[in-house]
């Protein structure tokens, strides 16, 4: 369940929002760009690759598939890397495999295990700054804002009890 929260807070900083608990409980638990996925894609590509690569000397085979290993890993680095960055149809086509595969190895997490993702993904990555050079956002303004919003709608309340509490009053003396 760690996994999909994980998840949940990197899409939650890739669409641009800041990384509360509301927010992140609001993004995906799937992500194109998800290691299951990329393991996915290995396993396809080195398929497909040794479909046409048939050699019948065990060790000539052996060697060949570990020399091999940096090609594939290549090629599903930039398959998953193109699923990341584009949306289009053969996209989603190629990605789909790897979505669903994360069906199984995530699932919803509960609210405390999006504060530890949340701790771990900030622990590693500045995602104020990310959010800054990407979206020209400054989460410390929009702290600095809540903060404010909060302290009006405190004396919002306040003034709105004191309001209540003079009807009060004027009802009483009305009554006496």
């Amino acid at each position: 369940m760690y996994h999909g929260a994980e998840h949940k807070c990197i899409n939650c900083i890739e669409r641009g929002r800041e990384l509360t608990v509301k927010n992140v409980r609001k993004s995906s638990r799937l992500h194109k760009r998800c290691g299951t996925s990329f393991l996915l894609f290995v396993m396809l590509v080195s398929i497909v690759l040794f479909l046409f690569i048939r050699v019948q000397n065990p060790l000539l085979r052996l060697g060949l598939r570990i020399l091999l290993i940096p090609v594939i890993a290549g090629i599903s680095y930039e398959l998953i890397r193109l699923a990341g960055r584009s949306d289009n149809f053969l996209v989603r086509i190629i990605s789909a495999p790897g979505m669903w595969l994360q069906r199984l190895t995530t699932k919803e997490p509960d609210d405390s295990m999006i504060e530890v993702a949340i701790a771990s993904v900030e622990a590693v990555f500045d995602w104020k700054a990310y959010l800054k050079e990407t979206f020209g956002y400054d989460v410390e303004d929009w702290e600095k804002q809540d903060a404010a919003a909060k302290a009006q709608e405190a004396e919002d309340a306040e003034a709105a009890e004191g309001m209540e509490a003079g009807k009060a009053a004027a009802e009483e003396s009305r009554e006496q």
